[in-house]
């Protein structure tokens, strides 16, 4: 079993909002079982080994697992000895389809304001954020779940050991 304080590693550094640019909890958690499960191709994964993967909540990763199987991103398999698996390969699953199976569509007309008064010919701060908003939503279309071992996260403290895990 993963020792409790590995999995704050995650939930610490990666789970809380910042003040301009916000993911919610659950595509954060999406994308975050999906690097589980990418770390453990041959098996089928409970979300409740997930969820102690990732330091979220059992009901909340439950919920997020389910839309990524209706997004076709995820399959699962019922009963006791039943899991997730990933639906396709790891690099034919970027970022962006996590995010948006899980809070709908991501634009380039982002507003780290959310105001119904704005747009992006008024915006006080310009073209700027609607330039940058493209340009990670860009980002986002290109990196994949594959892309999350290369960039050491794989290696860091929180590791996605789920053969460490015992399996049902």
């Amino acid at each position: 079993m993963i020792d409790k304080p590995d999995l704050l590693w995650h939930s610490n550094t990666i789970m809380p909002a910042n003040g301009i640019l916000h993911f919610s909890d659950a595509s954060l958690i999406a994308v975050h079982a999906l690097g589980g499960l990418a770390a453990s191709p041959d098996h089928l994964v409970q979300s409740k080994d997930l969820a102690a993967i990732i330091g979220a909540s059992e009901h909340h990763v439950a919920k997020v697992m389910q839309r990524l199987v209706h997004a076709g991103i995820v399959r699962s398999v019922k009963g006791p000895s039943g899991g997730f698996a990933l639906a396709k390969s790891a690099d034919a699953i970027s970022f962006k389809d996590a995010i948006e199976a899980v809070d709908g569509p991501l634009s380039g007309e982002f507003c780290p304001f959310r105001m119904d008064h704005c747009t992006p010919d008024n915006c006080i701060f310009g073209h700027e954020i609607t330039v940058h908003a493209i340009d990670l939503v860009a980002y986002l279309s290109k990196r994949t779940i594959a892309d999350i071992e290369g960039h050491g996260i794989a290696n860091s403290p929180a590791t996605y050991s789920i053969k460490d895990m015992a399996l049902a």
